[in-house]
Parts: structure tokens; sequence; C-alpha cells
């Protein structure tokens, strides 16, 4: 499989360094005035069509939080594991993987969430990296992954074109709502990358896995 052949230790090596570069970039002041502009562009439109892009922001950052997307993943590994046998765990492994990538770079960075005239809610918790893009990211190319020797060519190509609008209107979503700022969404990309290689270099080396190698 193409797509499984790209992971290997140096890749995962690298993303986390384009991640740790990224997380040293936001401390910056470029990196701050970028953020201040674009969440400034972004609060400018809050009520647009009489809030009704708000309510749809706020209900698509609601909807695709971690603790929903979690079950989601070890359901959809269930009904997929007659198929696809282990390699069914993509799913939840590259969601765990990307999540704990997440969790320790919020941990040891601690940013600050966007403040009080960006925002439309109230957290307080880090916001370096979008836990729900990091999510949505590495759930959604583990899905797309899993379809290969399953879909047509034109299939897989509108299911990828639908993960990948998923993917950018989670990532909006959380900076209109004031959630994140720019960087932090950027760094839930990345975060999802490395869960899903990380998650695809422990599958390839599990005997299980590799007696059901997917096309």
């Amino acid at each position: 499989m193409a797509r499984v052949r790209i992971a290997r230790p140096r890749h995962v090596i690298g993303w986390l360094a384009v991640l740790g570069v990224l997380a040293w970039f936001t401390q910056t002041q470029l990196a701050g005035s970028v953020d201040q502009s674009f969440a400034g562009w972004v609060s400018d439109l809050h009520g647009a069509r009489d809030g009704r892009v708000d309510s749809l922001m706020l209900t698509l950052s609601e909807i695709i939080r971690p603790i929903y997307v979690a079950p989601v993943t070890l359901v959809a590994a269930a009904l997929l594991w007659f198929r696809f046998r282990a390699w069914a765990l993509l799913l939840p492994a590259s969601f765990g993987s990307s999540i704990a990538v997440t969790y320790a770079m919020k941990w040891f960075l601690d940013r600050d969430r966007p403040g009080e005239e960006f925002s439309l809610v109230n957290l307080h918790d880090a916001a370096f990296p979008s836990a729900h893009v990091a999510a949505v990211t590495s759930s959604g190319m583990a899905a797309m992954q899993l379809a290969i020797p399953v879909l047509r060519r034109t299939a897989r190509k509108l299911l990828d074109l639908a993960i990948i609008a998923l993917i950018g209107a989670v990532a909006l979503s959380r900076v209109w709502v004031g959630a994140h700022w720019l960087t932090d969404v950027i760094g839930g990309l990345i975060a999802g990358v490395i869960g899903l290689a990380v998650a695809l270099l422990v599958l390839r080396r599990w005997p299980r896995a590799r007696r059901y190698a997917l096309p």
C-alpha cells in the first residue's frame, strides 16, 4: 500500500521536529502578530447572516470533540474488523497517538487561549495544539488509508475531498469560536499526521497486522 509505506521512523522524527519548531515559533512576537491579526479578522465576521454562521461554527466545534471522536473510532474499528482484521485498529490507534502527542505538547507549552475579545466560548486549558483538529485529522486520514482497497478511484477521491473539507471546517470553527489561534490549528494538523504515522509504524510491525496486508 503506497500510503502506508511513507510512514518511516524518520518521517515521525521529522514531523515531531516540525511540531517542535512551530511550538517555538508560537512564542515569538511574529507569531503573536500573525495570530492576533487573523483572530481579529475572523472576529470581525461574528454575527454574519444574523448569527447563523456563529451557530453553525459553535455546533461543529461542539460535535467534533475528541471525547466524541474516540468512541466513534472504536465502533468503526469493531465494524471493520471482519474486513480489515488488525488493520481496523488504525482508526483508534491514529486517534490515540495524535491525542497523546497533543496533550503532551499542551502540558509542555501551556499556551494561553485567545482573549474574550475574540471568543464565543469560555475555555481555560492550554491552547497549543488543537485537540479537535488533531482528532479529526488523524481519524480522517486513517479512514482514507482504509478506503483504498474497498472503494473505486472516483469514490476514494470524493471521500478524500469530504474528509479534507471536514478537517478544514473544524480548523476554521476552532478559530471562529475563539478557542484557538491560527498556529494552534496548524499544530493540530501536524499532531494528526504524527498520530497516523505512529499508528502505521506500530501496526506494520505487529505480527497480526502483517498477516493482512492492505493493497
